[in-house]
């Protein structure tokens, strides 16, 4: 492809799949990269990326202010420490990094690649308000009514927009009226390749623990996973991920043997991790889409999942894994948890690996070359 890229993503904050995905992205259309800031010791690392970086600043953690500082980053300092202007192709990726939009050129092709409208301003508002306290209230519907003008005005300059999942795509319709193509994200197929150690023995791979890798944050509910385990002793849980609540969570499974709480690991152990589980866990509030049951599935586990959201679109209930009710309580996951023991995980694992490969990074360029 004979046109110049770039890839403007939010932050390299975490090790998160938007991370990860535009990592994939940009190996493939051999892009450039922009964002904000990027923390190396708790994402990835920067040689991941096959061309150049450019990144605005450093991280701001001061809550709200950090907002604005990306806005600002965004919609002043492109054009002066990147040629912005001299790109074919400008991918968008997250909410915060469309203020660069009004740096582009019209005859620039803009593309938009949607893991989600801003959550607390539209499908979780109401989640979000009432958190706050009663004098706070104000304040968050400011940030509200800013983030949807801001989010309006950004999106409406796209000349493509591709969501990550049918939720995401009628997320955009609801709220702003945007039409968009689904395009799945990628998931790295090869990246936790156990398939020889699967051929030698059917019980090869199989340890005796279920896990958690999702990051630890409030929406991905990993404390109801630890509070469920908490009335399993008999059964195992590995937490193989950081975040803001790793300390909380920590703390909650440290009277607790049959609780490992790791914090972020390497790839390389956390395919060991991913590939010897009996089965991967992830029940987050409303996924987008929800790449962490794919990536287990791609070396044949199955997930414990929530009957809500992307993954209503990546598990297979009873044939790729398990999904409890949406409005659940702990005794569901306890249940799913007893149903889904070893000897069912090992007659999944062909149909978790055949339903990954549907979601290759190969499929995903060749769409991602197409759109553009």
């Amino acid at each position: 492809m004979n046109k110049k890229i770039l890839i403007i993503h939010d932050r390299f904050q975490y090790r998160g799949g938007g991370e990860r995905l535009c990592l994939i992205m940009a190996n493939g259309l051999g892009a450039d990269i922009l964002t904000e800031y990027w923390d190396e010791e708790n994402s990835f690392a920067k040689s991941e990326a096959p061309a150049k970086i450019t990144t605005l600043g450093k991280q701001i953690k001061i809550r709200g202010l950090g907002y604005f500082s990306a806005q600002w980053r965004f919609f002043w300092k492109t054009s002066r420490v990147l040629g912005i202007k001299d790109y074919d192709v400008i991918i968008f990726s997250g909410n915060n990094c469309l203020s660069a939009a009004w740096r582009c050129k019209k005859e620039q092709k803009k593309i938009m690649y949607c893991h989600t409208p801003v959550r607390y301003a539209y499908d979780l508002k109401d989640y979000y308000y009432q958190k706050y306290p009663l004098y706070a209230k104000p304040i968050f519907l400011f940030f509200v009514y800013l983030a949807c003008v801001i989010y309006k005005w950004g999106i409406k300059k796209m000349d493509v927009v591709m969501a990550n999942s049918r939720n995401v795509q009628n997320r955009l319709q609801k709220f702003v009226n945007i039409k968009s193509t689904v395009v799945y994200p990628p998931i790295d197929t090869y990246k936790f390749n156990f398939k020889k150690q699967f051929s030698q023995s059917k019980l090869a791979g199989q340890e005796d623990y279920y896990l958690s890798f999702a990051r630890l944050v409030d929406l991905k509910r990993v404390k109801d996973i630890v509070r469920a385990f908490q009335q399993m002793p008999n059964k195992k849980l590995v937490v193989a991920s950081g975040g803001p609540e790793f300390d909380k969570i920590k703390e909650m499974s440290q009277d607790y043997k049959n609780i490992e709480i790791l914090g972020f690991v390497s790839d390389e152990l956390l395919g060991k991790l991913v590939g010897n589980c009996i089965a991967n866990i992830y029940i987050p509030l409303n996924e987008d889409f929800g790449m962490t049951p794919l990536e287990a599935a791609a070396v044949g586990k199955p997930t414990i999942g929530v009957d809500s959201g992307g993954l209503k679109e990546t598990i297979i209930h009873e044939q790729t894994g398990y999904l409890i009710l949406e409005k659940y309580e702990l005794g569901d996951i306890i249940n799913a948890v007893e149903w889904l023991d070893t000897g069912r995980a090992i007659q999944m694992r062909e149909s978790c690996i055949q339903q990954a490969e549907k979601f290759s990074a190969e499929k995903f360029i060749k769409k991602i070359k197409n759109n553009i």
